[in-house]
């Protein structure tokens, strides 16, 4: 469905903030499914993790191009990309987004990391900026701005997530519940079991609760705003129910939940998703952080009641 991370971020910044000849050269074909992408971004310690203002990337201008240097590591994708986003600190210390060919001299692919999860395209890479060259012309948007575009690309990226996910863990239930239909234990079938039928009634509520979530992120983004908050509270709320409810379809299908079965690949592709675009505890902090300046945005707590019918009808 070309709605996989890092690609769905990518080519909602690349509409909202690249130049016409940019979304022509690398938007077109992104949206397209002909190429892939990659947001180069997180760096090994001490640079940037969950605090993006620890960045070490550098980019200095020199004549009309400007030249990044640092390492770049769990950047998605990076094998097989054609285009990569990249954060780096111009002269000023402020953040910037770049464009760069990653078919450029100066940028390396170290290693693709192990992971547990398996579904991404590409996998994760360690990504190395050799004295790379990118003309000035391909900075995305305008300097100094890299930190405010995420702002941009990140609700509607966390989001996708969200909906990817309860997908895929609504799958992973479908086939638990069809398990528990007609699987035999101890003289009926093991969803009769309460041990078991509960497990089932508590997916179909945290998976309720999720979807729900989403809807009002949704509605948010709808709004025209950037919805951090609701973002932030839907990442946490779905990551961690969508887990509950995977855990439990394992549990639900014993040895099966373990070993050569779809719900054992969604169980372990899920894991990596309290982490990655913030984790469980970072957004939590950012949260409270709003809750006690008072800047929750309580107005957009309730979505629009459906019209009144008119009298006649």
């Amino acid at each position: 469905m070309n709605v996989f991370a890092p690609d769905e971020g990518n080519m909602h910044l690349l509409e909202v903030v690249a130049k016409p000849e940019h979304k022509e050269r690398w938007l077109r074909p992104l949206a397209q499914g002909d190429i892939r992408s990659c947001f180069c971004m997180t760096e090994p310690p001490p640079g940037a993790g969950s605090d993006p203002s620890m960045m070490l990337t550098t980019a200095r201008r020199h004549g009309d191009h400007y030249v990044i240097n640092g390492r770049k590591w769990f950047i998605s994708g990076a094998v097989g990309a054609s285009v990569a986003i990249v954060m780096a600190k111009i002269e000023d210390g402020n953040a910037t987004m770049f464009l760069a060919d990653m078919a450029s001299p100066g940028i390396v692919v170290e290693r693709v990391m192990h992971s547990l999860d398996t579904s991404f395209a590409g996998g994760h890479a360690v990504v190395r900026f050799d004295d790379l060259r990118v003309p000035a012309d391909d900075i995305l948007g305008a300097p100094g701005r890299g930190f405010h575009y995420a702002q941009v690309r990140l609700s509607p990226a966390r989001l996708t997530h969200c909906m990817r996910w309860l997908g895929a863990v609504r799958r992973a239930h479908d086939t638990a519940l069809e398990y528990a239909r007609r699987r035999e234990a101890f003289g009926k079938r093991i969803g009769e079991h309460e041990g078991v039928g509960f497990m089932l009634a508590d997916n179909e509520m945290d998976m309720h609760l999720a979807r729900l979530v989403i809807w009002h992120c949704a509605w948010a983004l709808d709004q025209g705003d950037l919805a951090l908050h609701e973002s932030s509270r839907a990442k946490v709320i779905v990551s961690e129910a969508l887990w509950r409810v995977a855990d439990r379809c394992v549990q639900v299908l014993g040895g099966q939940g373990v070993t050569d079965s779809e719900v054992a690949r969604i169980f372990a592709d899920l894991r990596a998703f309290r982490i990655y675009d913030g984790p469980s505890e970072v957004h939590r902090w950012s949260i409270a952080k709003r809750l006690l300046k008072g800047t929750h945005p309580a107005s957009r707590e309730r979505p629009p009641q459906l019209p009144t019918p008119d009298a006649g009808h």
